[in-house]
């Protein structure tokens, strides 16, 4: 089975990246939004889509989108139509607006969708994630996150941070309502780690996002 896993770098698409890997040949598939403020698609640190991917080792197919509601899925969709591939796979856990329109293009297109997070409970997402990856948020957009959470890693402390967060404002746990978004640096799929030397953090009046300028690419060792 050739798999296209749909990416932004964030935390639940490289999770759900390891959670099918083992299932056949995988390509990463990211969509590119002309406009900051896509309904469907993450924007910040798109320029790090390449060294993702060169960091797994794996090939990526950039489709640029408008940004426009509705319009960026078709062209999604017209993207994906020229891939061979037999499966998509997204890092979806509860938002029925994202998985409505990937389901659509999988039907239209004879596809099989794997969402392998979908229905799981966020705070043992957010765990598993402080447990394997190194991830830091990269944007805020909530009532509640600050500037204090731009760079921030999601660890433990982060992770109580946020539940504390959602639960006196009822933002989403993971995020996935666009409240914050992350860049996973480090992962066990991961053959080289990215270490970030500039972060600039961009900050206005209630949301803000963090910007990778300069950063380094490790070899990681090999285990016997």
């Amino acid at each position: 089975m050739r798999i296209a896993v749909l990416t932004s770098g964030g935390k639940d698409s490289i999770l759900a990246l390891h959670r099918v890997f083992k299932f056949g040949e995988v390509l990463l598939v990211s969509a590119i939004p002309k406009s900051v403020d896509s309904y469907m698609f993450h924007t910040p640190n798109l320029h790090m889509l390449d060294v993702i991917g060169d960091c797994l080792g794996l090939p990526l197919k950039k489709i640029e989108v408008s940004g426009e509601e509705e319009r960026e899925v078709e062209e999604f969709m017209d993207g994906i139509s020229e891939l061979e591939i037999d499966a998509i796979c997204c890092g979806a856990i509860s938002s029925n607006y994202q998985l409505k329109r990937i389901k659509k293009i999988c039907n239209d297109l004879n596809l099989e969708l794997l969402a392998p997070l979908w229905g799981e409970d966020q705070e043992r997402i957010l765990n598993e994630v402080s447990r394997k990856f190194e991830a830091i948020i990269v944007s805020v957009s909530a009532m509640g996150l600050d500037e204090s959470f731009l760079g921030m890693r999601i660890d433990d402390r982060c992770i109580e941070k946020l539940k504390s967060i959602a639960k006196k404002t009822g933002i989403n746990l993971a995020g996935e309502g666009g409240e914050y978004e992350t860049l996973v640096l480090d992962a066990p799929l991961y053959r080289k780690r990215i270490v970030i030397r500039k972060l600039d953090k961009i900050w206005n009046r209630v949301r803000g996002i963090a910007v990778v300028r300069e950063f380094e690419k490790f070899e990681k060792f090999k285990k016997f």
